[in-house]
């Protein structure tokens, strides 16, 4: 692309090229290096993959609100540094980053042992103050069932484990954090503090922010996908964390020959990482860098805002005059607050030969060519491309920035979670779930059913009903279980062994995690921690809860990180035609079943 760029800028300004540059319509490549040997400030880079949503969404508008916002709550409740916190998850791996290591040339293949393909996930809560200091972090285990002298074995005093079946962040659990942070901070109603995140749906349960309202926690939202500008944890700590995470598991698993790392190995490491990354410095770069602490407006210049060029548009049905005056308001606050702050028409101006301070764009261009012919600027070649007009009915659930502890807009959030619920009952209706005698779920025929072809099942009715139920408890996580009292999601508090059915956990290569129904044909073997289990396959003409044993045997080794838990025991089948199925009354909506 630049050999190509060079070789049109020259053609279009009638350089004289050499004749290979006209064969190839490029330039060479002695061109291209010793185009970056003159200029010794150029080098290659391998850019970070960012998505076109952070690369859009950080923009003067949205970043103007969070500004206005973080200086109300700062002026309102006159909070100090000790007061401004922040908080956000990330997740660590059993697998680690290898680092790069010396070899012989020439050779095709260098390899370094790593406990599994793909590892488990455990996410770490890390919590960061303005003044530089850090507290113990939360971590989230993919268990069901805490087991806090093998999972904490080696954390720190003060470190909190939490656990759900993914390993990720959820309403609940947000919940126990809430309760770590009031503990170690000691916040109140008379000593405010406030609390920076990110907008993801697990921190805004009315739970939390009614705990957050009476324990004088002030939360402020990040704007949807800034985090990586925004962030203090994302701009400072966690890079470095992930590094000395990555060295720590490298060096256990060479201390550790033939051993696996696992989740129960994770919290000494992870803890060691997050103190040497979580110093004082690094905490109060961060804050600077986003212009939290200490307050400022000016932090970001025009070249941060560049991603959002190719979709900075007006809305379809807006007013041209409303558009143009948000950035210049922008831009006199800035300029108003921040003494260094240069125009971007002067510094673009004094970029552009022949265009001075002062002088008009007119006279100083017909000046510059009667002196000499006029220079095709690069941008004039390969124009900057621009996204089409945006459609005025968009849709899409948005966030947005938001002081979340503030009534108008707990009042919102907490009417969005009662329309959730409404929906999830209107579907409960709909297809008004009834027992039957022997425990499975039917749905009654209606009018309209009767009135079909009878081409199709009784059996397929029901498996459609499971799966519009399914998709919309998968659309809105946060519900609590009484709204899905119909269902019975414990697992069996025991510890597995011979003749249990289970539910397994698999990580595969490529895709999400597949959890598959098995049973134990044999208890877990003491040298290699495995079970051998016979797999079960989930039927395709009957309920979402059913399963039945394959034709041909399925049997293989199971390591127990990957069993989640007991099932209870399946319910007996009476009907003759369904003899060999077993069905669970366990609530497999929230699992991908294969």
């Amino acid at each position: 692309m630049t050999r190509r760029l060079a070789y049109e800028y020259g053609i279009a300004n009638k350089v004289n090229v050499p004749d290979p540059w006209k064969r190839d319509k490029s330039a060479g490549k002695d061109w291209l290096t010793g185009f970056l040997e003159r200029h010794s400030q150029l080098s290659l880079r391998t850019p970070e993959a960012t998505s076109l949503a952070r690369m859009t969404s950080f923009n003067r508008t949205n970043l103007g609100v969070f500004q206005k916002k973080l200086e109300e709550v700062l002026l309102r409740y006159q909070l100090t540094q000790s007061c401004i916190y922040n908080l956000d998850e990330t997740g660590c791996t059993t697998v680690q980053k290898l680092p790069k290591v010396i070899a012989q040339k020439g050779s095709h293949q260098v390899g370094q042992v790593t406990s599994r393909e793909r590892g488990e996930l455990i996410t770490m809560v890390g919590i960061i103050c303005a003044n530089g200091n850090a507290l113990p972090p939360c971590f989230v285990f993919p268990r069901v069932r805490f087991d806090e002298a093998r999972m904490m074995k080696g954390a720190p005093l003060g470190c909190k484990g939490l656990v759900h079946p993914s390993g990720w962040m959820t309403s609940s659990n947000f919940l126990y954090v809430l309760q770590h942070f009031v503990s170690h901070t000691r916040c109140s109603q008379e000593h405010k503090v406030l609390l920076i995140m990110d907008n993801h749906e697990s921190h805004l349960s009315i739970d939390a922010i009614n705990y957050a309202k009476e324990n004088g926690i002030v939360l402020l939202t990040l704007p949807p996908h800034t985090s990586n500008k925004l962030q203090p944890l994302d701009k400072s700590v966690y890079g470095p964390f992930k590094t000395f995470f990555n060295q720590g598991l490298n060096s256990w698993m060479l201390q550790h020959p033939g051993q696996c790392a696992t989740i129960y190995d994770m919290a000494p490491l992870m803890s060691s990482a997050w103190d040497r990354a979580a110093t004082p410095v690094n905490i109060k770069a961060g804050f600077r860098s986003t212009g939290i602490h200490p307050f400022d407006i000016g932090v970001f210049s025009e070249e941060d805002f560049g991603g959002a060029f190719v979709t900075d548009r007006p809305m379809a049905n807006s007013s041209q005059q409303s558009t143009s005056h948000e950035p210049d308001h922008a831009r006199q606050q800035v300029q108003a607050t921040s003494p260094d702050y240069e125009h971007p028409s002067e510094s673009q101006s004094a970029m552009v030969p022949g265009i001075a301070m002062g002088v008009s764009p007119e006279v100083s261009m017909s000046t510059s060519t009667s002196e000499q012919p006029r220079r095709v600027s690069v941008e004039e070649i390969r124009p900057f491309p621009k996204a089409a007009a945006r459609k005025g009915n968009s849709r899409g659930r948005r966030g947005k920035c938001m002081i979340v502890t503030d009534t108008p807009e707990k009042a919102e959030i907490e009417m969005k979670a009662k329309s959730k619920i409404s929906k999830v009952k209107q579907v409960k209706k709909r297809l008004n779930l009834t027992a039957d005698e022997d425990g499975t779920k039917r749905r009654r025929p209606t009018k309209k059913d009767k009135d079909k072809d009878g081409s199709s099942s009784e059996e397929e009715d029901i498996l459609q009903s499971e799966k519009l139920l399914a998709a919309e408890f998968n659309k809105s996580s946060d519900f609590s279980e009484e709204d899905f009292d119909n269902v019975d999601i414990d697992f069996v508090d025991k510890v597995p062994e011979e003749g249990d059915f289970v539910l397994i956990g698999i990580d595969p290569l490529k895709g999400s995690k597949v959890h598959y129904v098995g049973q134990l044909i044999s208890d877990m073997d003491d040298d290699d921690d495995e079970f051998q289990v016979s797999y079960l396959r989930k039927t395709m003409k009957s309920q979402g809860n059913c399963f039945l044993f394959p034709n041909t045997t399925d049997e293989a080794s199971v390591h127990k990180d990957n069993v989640i838990g007991v099932l209870p025991k399946p319910i007996p089948q009476s009907m003759k035609r369904r003899q060999g199925y077993y069905n669970f009354s366990f609530g497999f909506a929230g699992y991908n079943m294969r």
